[in-house]
């Protein structure tokens, strides 16, 4: 798991050395804090929550905090090179899921990258299984808008500016 967390931290810290750092406070913290460790919660999902949870924290200093996180292109295009093809990369594809709001980039990663349930994702991201949904739905219209040549849905660009990270909608 330590791999898949560090890749983790390397994303949204923006680069390895920050990763680095940040994955090293949060399994600090994960340490002298276990006892809130609630048995019966897959130890992934914990430990990706402690991650995301560290890099909050240390953003909640900023004034705006999605805009001071430094989520690492490189790191994120990378996760998506092809094995069976060494050397193939669909850069307009990576183009594109380079420039998504941070909060679908990271909704991608955990889906998509590490192989999370809706559910899951939600727990680590700390919104609703349904906001894991939307932001996925989100991306693929958008990839389906810049793949088909139609003009871009407006409202799928914005939204996660207005819903601030943590928002639940009520019901």
């Amino acid at each position: 798991m330590l791999p898949r967390l560090q890749r983790f931290a390397d994303v949204l810290a923006g680069g390895r050395g920050a990763g680095r750092g940040l994955l090293q406070r949060a399994l600090q913290y994960m340490l002298a804090e276990q006892h809130r460790y609630q048995r019966g919660t897959a130890l992934d999902v914990w430990a990706f929550s402690e991650v995301y949870r560290q890099w909050r924290y240390e953003l909640s200093g900023e004034s705006d905090p999605m805009v001071q996180a430094k989520i690492d292109d490189v790191a994120f295009g990378a996760l998506f090179d092809l094995e069976e093809e060494p050397g193939f990369r669909d850069e307009p594809v990576i183009d594109f899921l380079v420039a998504l709001p941070p909060q679908q980039r990271l909704t991608l990663l955990l889906v998509y990258g590490e192989g999370f349930e809706h559910e899951d994702a939600g727990r680590i991201l700390d919104v609703s299984s349904e906001m894991i949904a939307a932001r996925l739905i989100r991306m693929s219209t958008s990839l389906a808008d810049r793949l088909s040549d139609r003009p871009p849905a407006q409202a799928a660009a914005i939204v996660e500016t207005l819903y601030p990270e943590g928002h639940r909608a009520s019901p």
